[in-house]
């Protein structure tokens, strides 16, 4: 059934009886899936009596489940429902790809489309200008709306343009598109009135002939609008020639892969979203009439309904233009009040909006679309971490298990090329990228998209988002609140400030709940997991309480044996049940930021655990001898994160955790750190991630073992570093794979710079407190080649810094805080040209000295005068 759900899910768009019939498919998948999971729970602990007889119960509600399929199946002969064999024969989907058909000259000759293009404009029009010997295939990637189809008409349509080119053809490919076709239509707007005649009845391949005979010798443009698939241009792109210095072909495409995979050494032109006073201005001149506009300008009692509705449209230029449309049509006020009361649904409904952007989530694979409409289950505009996204997806199925044989590849892996594929298509944007400047660290949803995908997963009976209505409520009116009967098995709580979970129910909840995601509220009072409808829960997720008084987790978390993903992060957790020993099939489970949490032994019987992130303040076993707390059973752990070194030597475990990928370890002696060096999983050069910290008086010793880690991409190291490095050279040891290096209280000379600025990938470095004991350090040229961040914070002793000219040619971002030595700001700084972003948190002198003011120059503004970003604050020590 999964199969065929994984197959129909591309074609279900076409027929609204397909869509129900395919709904009513995955709901009996489903309840497939509730009935054994359910019979699970039922004999997990239950005598061998008791078992028969559930046994029988299982039999009865599979033949009834059977009977189901057989009427599902009987329902596609009495209603005709039939799959179509493309979207073409399909009337609903032919009359949506004809109104979204393009033409080149089918814009209004003003200049509204403008607003907000202009830096796009300008570099997709010098990208077409370009001189190059080799045909030249230039992108404009972006989100549906976002404006591509605009700029490439207004660019083409340049006189410019026009006349650098002999010749040139626009061509709308779209999802379902005939090669033929699309060549025909080349050779219409660029042969000769006898070509078009003979081409007719030509075979696919002497059409391909036909088109670059007539390209040749031509400095030609062809645009192709709406490249979905690298399949498409593979198909034609051998019609066309090299043709004539600057020859070039025009791709907009939702999707950077296709983008990249037409020219990996292009430029991508990526229009951005409009600002507010941009969006403002393109909805003023959409909605009031020319000359409205000119004679008085737009009506101030509008004018403040507009910029409140023009908030809706986040900043995307097709969302602005359908509002404008729409509000040009009311002439009252009473219209345009009316608008503003359900601006976000009209905006998104009408004049195909949320159609454009569901032929984006069509498209994706059947493995993609549960990954993005899992984002719209978190609340709108947070910044979700990469990290815990891919862990839910992992705890939520979403990620096959690797193949046999794909030892090097894990389910973090795939799940990161999840991700990265919804980025590529511009249905997920990234928020922040992470150290190495290449990878996300946290990603975000354009909020028109997300409010399409939360719409479509209610529709889907995907996840359910359950809004704060408790603070609307009159005052004295009752606390209690029902969740909405819902046939979602995921529910997500948006509480805000509620006061209690308890003032809650959960009675009409689907009654086998499999994920209940709750963000951000402001307590912490015992969860009613004695509800049957909990028992099937694979993801709890309970972090980010806050104020709330330290609690206990109920021992009735223990029942949730299906439980992947147990979230806890600032929970105000103080103490966890024996019971959750019985959570065999844990993936995840995060208590960081739950200080002194204890942990009963139990949590050593977690065997599936992969992701164990304790408490970064510590942890202590309750009510157990310390040396019952056992790590040596939990074998397929990859990220580890502040465990206790003692803890990690006991029972050898260090000896079995052959699947650690990512390590953070607290160390108390050297004697423990060489323990910790020489663990086989150091050994093996497996490591990506290792953070080491030091008591005050003890000091690493050598580090010999890091240098066989050569996919080590993250390193942290707290504690003093050998002072004498002629003797004890330990910073040599460091692997080139290293991107991100932080180091804390390490006491490392200007030698120790010497090594570090060798390392050839490094991009983020990290100076903390005591981590340089130098009162003079120097940045050579040609030193730290690929640096882009570096953060120097709590350097004592530093009272000069020099940068000669070439040093830190990539650098992008600086940060210098709380050096209360260092005067000025060094004067080799004014040579990176690359640096993008200063902060400065500093005594008033120093910050006073690159400071502009008034107009008024302080000392050194002239070294950092290029800076774009400039943050400098006034500090004391």
């Amino acid at each position: 059934m999964l199969f065929f759900l994984r197959d129909a899910g591309s074609k279900q768009e076409q027929d609204e009886r397909v869509r129900n019939w395919v709904a009513e498919v995955r709901d009996v998948a489903l309840d497939v899936e509730d009935v054994v999971e359910s019979f699970i729970v039922q004999v997990s602990s239950s005598p061998l009596l008791v078992k028969g007889f559930c046994l029988q119960k299982l039999r009865t509600r599979i033949k009834f489940l059977q009977t189901r399929i057989d009427d599902i199946l009987r329902s596609t002969q009495r209603y005709r429902i039939e799959f179509a064999s493309g979207e073409g024969t399909s009337y609903v989907a032919e009359l949506r790809r004809s109104l979204r058909r393009s033409y080149p000259s089918d814009e209004d000759e003003d200049d509204d489309v403008v607003i907000g293009l202009v830096d796009s404009f300008k570099a997709l029009k010098d990208e077409l200008m370009k001189q190059e010997d080799r045909l030249c295939v230039v992108s404009v990637v972006g989100m549906g709306g976002l404006g591509k189809t605009t700029l490439a008409k207004r660019v083409y349509n340049h006189s410019d343009v026009r006349q650098h080119f002999d010749c040139r053809a626009w061509v709308f490919i779209s999802q379902q598109f005939v090669p033929r076709d699309v060549l025909y239509e080349i050779l219409t707007q660029v042969g000769r009135e006898n070509e078009r005649e003979i081409s007719g009845n030509l075979k696919d391949h002497h059409l391909i002939v036909r088109v670059r005979a007539c390209l040749k010798g031509k400095r030609y443009l062809v645009v192709l609008d709406d490249v979905w698939r690298t399949e498409a241009w593979n198909s034609i792109k051998s019609a066309f020639p090299k043709g004539k210095k600057g020859s070039k072909v025009l791709f907009t495409t939702r999707n950077k892969e296709v983008a990249l995979s037409a020219n990996p050494w292009s430029s991508l032109v990526e229009p951005s979203f409009l600002t507010f006073e941009e969006s403002w201005e393109l909805l003023r001149r959409k909605a009031f009439p020319r000359y409205v506009v000119s004679k008085c300008g737009s009506p101030l009692e509008f004018e403040k309904l507009g910029k409140e509705m023009v908030k809706n449209c986040g900043g995307l230029p097709l969302a602005i233009v359908v509002l404008g449309g729409l509000l040009s049509t009311k002439n009252s006020l009473e219209g345009w009040e009316k608008v503003l009361r359900d601006v976000s649904s009209r905006v998104s409904r009408q004049c195909g909006v949320e159609e454009i952007l569901a032929l984006s989530y069509n498209d994706l694979p059947y493995y993609l679309k549960p990954c993005f409409l899992y984002i719209g289950s978190f609340p709108e505009d947070l910044e979700i971490p990469k990290r815990k996204l891919i862990r839910l997806w992992i705890a939520e199925g979403f990620v096959p298990t690797p193949s046999e044989g794909e030892v090097e590849e894990t389910m973090e892996d795939i799940a990161e090329q999840y991700l990265g594929e919804l980025i590529d298509r511009c249905m997920v944007q990234v928020n922040k990228m992470d150290y190495t400047g290449m990878g996300v660290k946290t990603c975000r949803m354009h909020d028109l998209m997300r409010e399409f995908c939360v719409s479509k997963a209610r529709e889907d009976n995907f996840f359910e988002i359950i809004q704060n209505e408790i603070n609307k409520k009159s005052p004295g009116s009752s606390s209690f609140q029902h969740f909405p009967a819902t046939r979602s098995r995921r529910i997500s709580v948006h509480l805000g400030q509620c006061l209690d979970y308890s003032a809650l129910s959960f009675e009409q909840v689907h009654p086998h709940l499999r994920s209940l995601l709750c963000f951000a509220t402001y307590s912490h009072s015992i969860l009613p997991l004695k509800n049957k409808s909990f028992r099937l829960l694979r993801v709890l997720e309970l972090g980010q309480i806050r104020g709330a008084l330290p609690s206990q987790m109920p021992r009735e978390i223990g029942n949730l044996i299906h439980l992947r993903y147990l979230g806890l992060k600032s929970a105000k957790i103080v103490n966890l049940p024996h019971s959750i020993g019985n959570l065999r099939n844990l993936h995840t489970l995060d208590l960081r930021n739950n200080d002194g949490i204890r942990m009963p032994r139990a949590v050593s019987g977690l065997i599936r655990l992969r992701y164990l992130l304790l408490p970064y303040g510590g942890y202590t076993l309750s009510n157990w001898r310390r040396n019952h707390f056992r790590m040596d059973k939990l074998t397929n752990i990859e990220t580890l994160k502040y465990i206790e070194c003692k803890d990690l030597i006991k029972y050898d475990a260090h000896l079995k955790l052959t699947n650690l990928r990512n390590l953070v370890i607290n160390v108390k002696s050297e004697e423990d750190l060489r323990e910790v060096l020489e663990y086989p999983v150091v050994a093996s050069g497996q490591l990506r991630t290792l953070a080491m910290s030091m008591p005050f008086d003890n000091a690493f010793p050598s580090l010999e073992s890091l240098s066989q880690c050569l996919l080590l991409s993250k390193l942290f190291l707290k504690g003093k570093i050998q002072n004498d490095f002629h003797s004890c050279p330990i910073l040599h040891f460091l692997p080139p794979s290293l991107n991100k290096l932080v180091l804390s209280r390490s006491e490392i000379k200007q030698d120790g710079m010497l090594i570090l600025e060798k390392l050839p990938n490094l991009r983020f470095l990290q100076l903390g407190d005591l981590s340089c004991i130098e009162s003079k350090m120097v940045c050579f040229a040609q030193g730290f080649p690929k640096l882009e961040t570096l953060k120097l914070i709590g350097l004592r002793e530093l009272q000069e810094w020099q940068i000669e000219k070439g040093a830190m040619p990539s650098l992008k971002r600086l940060d210098i805080y709380r050096i209360p030595k260092l005067m000025m700001i060094p004067e080799g700084l004014r040579f990176i040209s690359s640096l993008r972003e200063l902060n400065v948190r500093m005594s008033s002198s120093f910050v006073d000295r690159i400071r502009l003011e008034d107009g008024t120059e302080g000392e050194d503004f002239y070294k950092v005068r290029h800076i774009p970003s400039l943050s400098s604050i006034a500090v004391g020590w």
